[in-house]
């Protein structure tokens, strides 16, 4: 079972493109410690924990607590428990990667490489890339296939190919980029077409770096290519099913934009899920996007994730236009990069895909 903590709605940055209100609301231990039972109770061989905020490390302790009673408890009942945690890396030091190491932890760093002092700044306003650079140092030594998250707003699109440039010869190997969707966020036509530029050029640094012994793994391309090559949608969503998530106060969601809602409430970590709820959430989200029928890339396409697309325009089955054109940019570069690998001979493409002449 997996499940994500909402350990804090708290944080100390003030990115300008966030759109969580940030308040000071933490889960507490007692909290914590009875969404761990509630995950080993249903019997499964592994659990999973994605760790998230806000800022996650601004509840540190709480995070020890919870890795070392699962850490117990997996011990006793032959179970695997396995972390996920994206933070912005400004409270990040060795002791805590370590630690991190020690349980299987894995860290995805929020960094915007070159566009980081322009979108990511503390909350009186002062730059981040500086302070972050020992972070990276050290991130990059304890886990070195840590993934850098980058996001891109409409005034900093010119250069996010090179911002993913720079973020790769810093030393990470598997980037993936998020545009800022928020509705007034300011994407039109001209933007757009500065996006999909960008696209390509980072496709042609990917084909540059595919084969190296550290490759370019840029996530965008390499999600869109698998779900044509394996026959299946990009994002299997599920929701309600995949990763409940769990509030500070221990009421439990069906992700993560549905978190406070009442009317979307499936449970508490007290009495556990309320499963003809969840069931009935998870039918809600299998209707099918009117908008979306007869579109060629409809599989690939991100319109599968009712999470997203509440959180754009208030329906699970209405797609936002941004997001739509956002995924005909990208497909055909993707398609394009997959094309020109294959067309290569290029090794990895052969292997990580499993396909072959033969």
């Amino acid at each position: 079972m997996n499940f994500t903590l909402h350990l804090t709605e708290n944080c100390n940055l003030a990115c300008r493109y966030c759109y969580e209100t940030h308040r000071h609301v933490n889960m507490r231990e007692e909290t914590a410690r009875k969404a761990v039972d509630l995950a080993f109770s249903y019997g499964h061989k592994t659990v999973g924990f994605s760790l998230f905020g806000g800022e996650p490390m601004l509840m540190r302790p709480l995070i020890e607590s919870i890795a070392g009673y699962a850490k117990e408890r997996a011990a006793r009942e032959g179970v695997a428990v396995r972390y996920k945690m994206t933070t912005n890396g400004t409270l990040l030091d060795e002791p805590f990667l370590r630690f991190a190491n020690a349980h299987g932890i894995r860290i995805a760093l929020s960094h915007d490489g070159l566009l980081q002092d322009a979108q990511r700044v503390t909350r009186d306003g002062r730059p981040t890339m500086r302070m972050l650079e020992p972070v990276v140092d050290l991130l990059l030594r304890y886990q070195p296939d840590a993934i850098a998250m980058q996001t891109v707003m409409p005034s900093t699109v010119d250069r996010m190919a090179e911002s993913v440039e720079w973020l790769y010869n810093r030393g990470f190997s598997r980037i993936n980029t998020a545009i800022d969707y928020r509705p007034d966020a300011g994407w039109d036509d001209a933007s757009m077409a500065v996006l999909k530029t960008q696209y390509q050029r980072i496709a042609d640094l990917s084909e540059a770096h595919f084969d190296d012994e550290r490759p370019l793994l840029y996530l965008n391309f390499v999600s869109k290519i698998a779900a044509y090559l394996n026959d299946r949608p990009c994002i299997e969503c599920r929701l309600g099913m995949r990763q409940p998530s769990i509030a500070a106060d221990g009421a439990i969601y069906p992700c993560n934009q549905f978190l406070n809602l009442e009317e979307y409430r499936m449970g508490d970590v007290e009495h556990g899920i309320d499963a003809e709820k969840q069931r009935a959430i998870y039918k809600m989200s299998l209707d099918p996007e009117p908008d979306c029928e007869g579109c060629a890339i409809a599989v690939r396409c991100r319109h599968h994730c009712a999470c997203l697309n509440f959180s754009l325009t208030g329906h699970m089955h209405t797609v936002a236009p941004v997001q739509c054109e956002h995924e005909r940019i990208l497909i055909p570069v993707a398609d394009d990069l997959a094309a020109r690998l294959y067309a290569k001979k290029s090794e990895r493409f052969l292997r990580y895909y499993g396909t072959s002449e033969e």
